[in-house]
């Protein structure tokens, strides 16, 4: 895709969010008239582990792979550095760097899938790895 400056096509104003958030909107009423499932972005896919047959969320990472996400949301400081995921407005997980110590994070599926060995990098991990566990047993 290349990319052109505006100076370039003077006549070719930008699209304004309020011009094309209607189109958008009756795009979706359409779908849902039709009986089309339109899904919240955000959300994820909600989907088992294949190693586990625990419930997870399927969501796109940045760079273009699939992760699993566990359900819920984990206060910052209890979860390790690198294993700290955000999910965006629409749907990318990103794995968080710097944050602000009050933030909130999830976590991968993948760190606490008791089909793998238990995490030893936190007890929050390890607690999550049990009820799995557990789950995994019922």
């Amino acid at each position: 895709m290349a990319l052109v400056r505006c100076e370039e096509q003077p006549d070719r104003e930008p699209v304004l969010l309020a011009d094309a958030l209607p189109t958008v909107v009756d795009g979706i009423r359409l779908a849902a008239r039709a009986g089309i499932p339109v899904a919240d972005p955000a959300g994820g896919t909600a989907t088992t582990c294949g190693r586990c047959a625990c419930a997870a969320y399927r969501h796109r990472t940045a760079g273009g792979h699939w992760i699993l996400v566990e359900p819920g949301e984990w206060p910052l400081g209890a979860v390790p550095a690198g294993r700290r995921w955000r999910v965006a407005g629409d749907g990318t997980a990103v794995n968080l760097r710097a944050t602000v110590p009050s933030d909130t994070c999830r976590i991968s599926h993948s760190d606490v899938c008791p089909a793998g060995p238990p995490p030893a990098a936190s007890p929050v991990l390890l607690g999550q790895w049990r009820r799995n566990a557990r789950r995994r047993l019922n």
